[in-house]
């Protein structure tokens, strides 16, 4: 059997957030919790203390450590396997899936692999461009605004420029919000987004978890799983616990219940809970949550509500024209940075391949938009609602029928089910 691994970038193993070099960008997930490996919880703990035996289970090691691991993991995974199975790490990129005949076929942009199964595992699809109108090419060309907040090189230039603004206050505008905190003379931030809301901070300690109530079987209403919540949250501060213990707890059911739920209530859900939910649901390390905290407190960053009517070039400066609650604005900056999150309409901003499957009717999008209708055990559904047995689907694209579907918790165990069913198939 073969397997052929292909990414564009050249670097298997870690996904695009792990391959910072930068130490101040940590993980935001403790290390007991952050094994890759679904039958052994404590591997990437047992790993880090092989290294450095003083290391905690409590601790939030930096993305890049965290990438290595990964990387080793694929390497030992490859050297362990058994002599028939064969490892191809392909450096190419995937323009189309061709299902018209015997077998599914790659197109790569020199040549077509043939094979029996695809798992399309791309990570998070990012967004359109964050504003109505079009931002200009020039803009683009010349790096002043920069459409992707990875984009390491150049929001490492903005260290030396004077005022930075970045589009989006989740974990991404924290990361480059430090990368940009980190000199001394560095820039003045401004960080925006429509709700103006950026992540709480973790507690020190571990959450302490428990199990939420929520119905054995049958559907699951919005009211239900709130109700679980609140309850968690009442037996939490009687029980001198904290918020965070009953949020973490939550994700113990989060996503049985959302593929339960009726489709107008995870609606209902996403347009009115989801912002402030993920900003205490995805917080920042502690020591990361210092640092950012005194970029605020020292008067280099400063996070607000705003909106982008548009976006345009200023002679060698970026011009944001700002919809504030109370009115408009316009600032001029040198640089801009957009670090907003996934996107929200998957027929829109799907990457090639999946955009083709989408048109063909090979795939469909979930009743969200978030990303692709599956099972639970991963295989794809077309737009007939009928089970693929030639596609499955790991990680983010998953987000609208799985909600919980980005975290490591949840991609080793996608990752484990959709292994263990293409063995089972052979």
């Amino acid at each position: 059997m073969t397997i052929d691994l292909i990414d564009e970038s050249g670097d298997f193993g870690p996904g695009i957030p792990y391959r910072t070099v930068n130490p101040e960008h940590r993980i935001n997930v403790p290390t007991c919790r952050m094994s890759a490996l679904a039958d052994s919880p404590d591997h990437y703990l047992d790993w880090r203390r092989a290294r450095d035996p003083a290391a905690k289970p409590e601790e939030y090691t930096s993305r890049s450590i965290y990438g290595e691991y990964l990387r080793e993991l694929l390497e030992q995974g490859a050297a362990d396997a058994a002599p028939a199975i064969e490892l191809n790490r392909v450096t190419d990129r995937v323009r189309a899936v061709d299902l018209g005949h015997s077998r599914p076929a790659l197109l790569l942009p020199d040549h077509r692999v043939e094979v029996d199964h695809v798992v399309i595992a791309t990570g998070p699809v990012a967004g359109a461009d964050p504003v109505p109108v079009p931002v200009p090419d020039g803009l683009k060309e010349q790096s002043l605004y920069l459409p992707s907040a990875w984009d390491t090189e150049s929001v490492e230039a903005a260290t030396s420029d004077r005022d930075v603004l970045i589009i989006g206050t989740g974990l991404t505008m924290v990361d480059v919000a430090l990368t940009l905190g980190a000199r001394p003379n560095g820039p003045r931030i401004l960080a925006v987004s429509r709700s103006g809301m950026f992540p709480k901070t973790h507690l020190e300690r571990l959450t302490r978890l428990s199990t939420p109530e929520i119905p054995a079987e049958g559907p699951v209403s919005k009211r239900e799983l709130l109700g679980a919540f609140t309850e968690l949250l009442s037996r939490a501060a009687v029980n001198g616990d904290d918020w965070r213990d009953a949020i973490d707890s939550m994700r113990l059911v989060t996503g049985d219940a959302w593929r339960r739920m009726p489709v107008e209530d995870r609606r209902w859900l996403l347009e009115n809970v989801n912002r402030p939910w993920e900003v205490h649901r995805y917080r920042m390390a502690p020591s990361v949550g210092a640092r950012f905290h005194h970029l605020i407190d020292s008067g280099r960053l400063e996070v607000t509500k705003a909106g982008i009517d548009s976006i345009e070039q200023a002679g060698s400066r970026v011009r944001v024209n700002f919809q504030l609650t109370d009115g408009c604005d316009t600032r001029d900056f040198d640089r801009v940075i957009s670090a907003c999150g996934a996107s929200t309409d998957i027929r829109r901003d799907a990457p090639e391949p999946v955009q083709g499957l989408i048109q063909a009717g090979h795939l469909a999008p979930d009743d969200l938009l978030l990303g692709l209708e599956v099972d639970r055990d991963g295989a794809a559904r077309n737009s007939a609602g009928e089970r693929s047995e030639l596609i499955s689907v790991l990680g983010s694209l998953r987000r609208g029928v799985d909600w919980e579907s980005i975290g490591v918790t949840e991609l080793k165990t996608q990752s484990d089910t959709i292994a263990r069913r293409l063995l089972d198939s052979l």
